[in-house]
């Protein structure tokens, strides 16, 4: 057996050392070089939409498939136009179940997303319009919105209308369509206690 004086030893030892430290380096910034067990414990790095060479790695974030749709989602096709506002008020969107909802389980989420510009009454006297921060809001009687359904309702929450922005990614399909029942509980509300209209002389 080969016998290495203490000096010898070191110096072998070093080398050894140092051999391990360069074969571990490589010159692709994108990874960490070579080490023990790497699939252990660190994920593969990919760059977004970057196809893995590996399949069984996958894919990193990639753009749906043309025409599917995500759980959960209900498309909405009407544009956000003055047309598509118009289409909406006969849209035949309306949930089958709408008709059954109770209106008090859409209260707290109105008081959460719309109470603060049109009211708790739903007569656009909100604390932002008390503050003036925004002007014009209308309640929603039928002597101020005489035309409103709850398919136009809809359109204005996905897509917003005036000073009003979408509340589409806030609210989920069944949190939108609760809103509305409430909305419509107040609207009868305010309608009747709206002021009679006088006929013209």
């Amino acid at each position: 057996m080969l016998k290495l004086n203490p000096m010898k030893k070191g110096i072998l030892l070093s080398a050894m050392c140092a051999l391990g430290v360069m074969t571990a380096c490589n010159s692709d910034k994108s990874t960490p070089g070579y080490t023990y067990m790497d699939d252990m414990y660190r994920s593969p790095s990919l760059e977004t939409y970057e196809v893995a060479a590996n399949t069984a790695q996958g894919t990193s974030a990639q753009l749906p498939v043309e025409g599917t749709v995500a759980r959960g989602y209900v498309p909405y096709d009407l544009p956000n136009s003055n047309e598509g506002y118009e289409a909406s008020k006969n849209n035949a969107a309306v949930p089958a179940y709408f008709a059954e909802l109770d209106a008090e389980a859409g209260k707290e989420l109105y008081g959460q997303f719309c109470s603060h510009c049109h009211g708790e009454k739903g007569d656009g006297n909100g604390i932002l319009m008390e503050r003036e921060k925004i002007l014009g809001i209308p309640g929603y009687g039928a002597d101020r919105l005489p035309d409103i359904t709850p398919g136009s309702i809809y359109h204005v929450i996905m897509h917003g209308k005036n000073n009003m922005g979408s509340h589409a990614s806030q609210l989920t399909y069944e949190e939108r369509w609760k809103i509305i029942k409430y909305v419509m509980k107040l609207r009868q509300d305010q309608s009747a206690t709206a002021a009679p209209v006088e006929p013209a002389a």
